[in-house]
């Protein structure tokens, strides 16, 4: 191999930098999603049969846009769903349902994805936050 192949084979440092800075961003949200939906036996002990249900399907269809942590009350990026039914809430099971299955932009609908059992089971887990 001449060493002009060679130099086709080996990464430019932006290329080096930027799967670096992929890499450390994926780490990073794994993390934060380990953190706000844990994944333990002991947590989900603690959820009724319903919130349990609701965590899984929070786990696959919602923690991938609404991972804030605990008590982030920034304005940007989707709602933080932590505690949302807690105290005097901003929003009422029903009117959570209807935004779950109708969307609300840029959040997409999934009336046509999750049962209305699915959305309930959803709507326990979150009051169980």
């Amino acid at each position: 191999m001449s060493s002009k192949e060679t130099r086709k084979l080996v990464p430019t440092a932006p290329a080096r930098r930027t799967c670096a800075v992929a890499i450390l961003a994926l780490s990073a949200s794994l993390v934060v999603m380990e953190y706000l939906v844990p994944s333990s036996a002991a947590a989900a002990d603690t959820l009724g049969g319903h919130a349990k249900q609701g965590q899984a399907i929070f786990r696959q269809r919602c923690a991938a846009c609404h991972n804030k942590q605990p008590g982030d009350t920034s304005p940007f990026g989707p709602p933080n769903l932590n505690g949302i039914f807690r105290g005097t809430s901003p929003l009422t099971a029903k009117e959570a349902a209807r935004i779950i299955e109708d969307g609300k932009p840029p959040m997409p609908a999934f009336g046509s994805v999750l049962s209305r059992s699915d959305i309930d089971d959803l709507i326990a887990y979150l009051k169980s936050r």
